[in-house]
C-alpha cells in the first residue's frame, strides 16, 4: 500500500473546491496547479489527463456519501423506517447547508455527455443510494421497494435544486415531511400485516 502523498491530497482538495464553486470546464489545469502549490509534473504524475483528476474528485465525494450513508444505516441496522427518515434529517441537515451551488454529481454530469467518467460516477452513486433505499423499503415489506426507493431519489434531487435555487426556508421540513409521506403510503396497513 503507498503513503498517502501531501501533494495529491492538495491537488485534490483544489479540485474539489473549484469545480464545485465554478465548474469543471471553466477551471483549467494550471489554476489547480498554482492554487494547490504544486508543479505541472507532480499534477500529472498523481493525474495523467484531467478526466483522470475529474473522476478522483467525484470518486472522492462518492466515498463521503458511502460513509454518511452507511452510518445511517449501520446506527440504526434493526430499524429500517427510523434509518429511512435519519437519511432525510441528514441530508437536509448536511447536504442542504454544505451543496449551495446544487448537487456535484448532478452539475458534473450535466458538463458531459455520453460515457464520460463524469456521467459513470454520477450514475453509480444515484444507483448505489437508490439500491441501499430499496434495501431498507423492502424489509418494511413495503409494496413496491424499487418505485418507491426511485420516487425517493426524485424527491431528493428535486429538494437539491430547490436549496439551491429557490431560498425555501422550511427546505428540510417540507423536504421530510414528502419523504415520509412517499415512505408512509406503500407501506402494509397494521390490517395487511395481521
Amino acid at each position: 500500500m503507498t503513503r498517502p502523498s501531501p501533494a495529491r491530497e492538495r491537488i485534490l482538495l483544489t479540485a474539489d473546491r473549484l469545480f464545485y464553486d465554478e465548474g469543471i470546464h471553466a477551471v483549467g489545469i494550471q489554476r489547480i496547479v498554482a492554487e494547490s502549490g504544486v508543479t505541472r509534473v507532480t499534477l500529472y504524475r498523481h493525474f495523467p489527463s484531467k478526466d483522470d483528476l475529474i473522476a478522483a474528485y467525484l470518486d472522492r465525494r462518492a466515498a463521503h456519501d458511502h460513509a454518511q450513508v452507511d452510518g445511517v444505516i449501520d446506527a440504526h441496522r434493526d430499524d429500517p423506517r427510523r434509518a429511512l427518515t435519519e437519511l432525510a434529517v441528514v441530508l437536509t441537515r448536511d447536504d442542504f447547508a454544505g451543496i449551495r451551488r446544487g448537487c456535484p454529481f448532478i452539475n458534473a454530469s450535466a458538463e458531459f455527455t455520453g460515457s464520460h467518467p463524469a456521467r459513470v460516477r454520477a450514475h453509480e452513486i444515484r444507483r448505489w443510494v437508490t439500491g441501499r433505499l430499496e434495501e431498507l423499503l423492502r424489509r418494511l415489506d413495503h409494496r413496491d421497494p424499487r418505485a418507491g426507493a426511485e420516487q425517493l431519489m426524485m424527491v431528493r434531487t428535486g429538494a437539491v435544486v430547490s436549496g439551491a435555487l429557490d431560498g425555501n426556508d422550511r427546505l428540510g421540513e417540507d423536504f421530510v415531511r414528502c419523504w415520509d409521506q412517499l415512505i408512509d403510503s406503500g407501506l402494509p396497513s397494521p390490517t395487511e400485516r395481521s
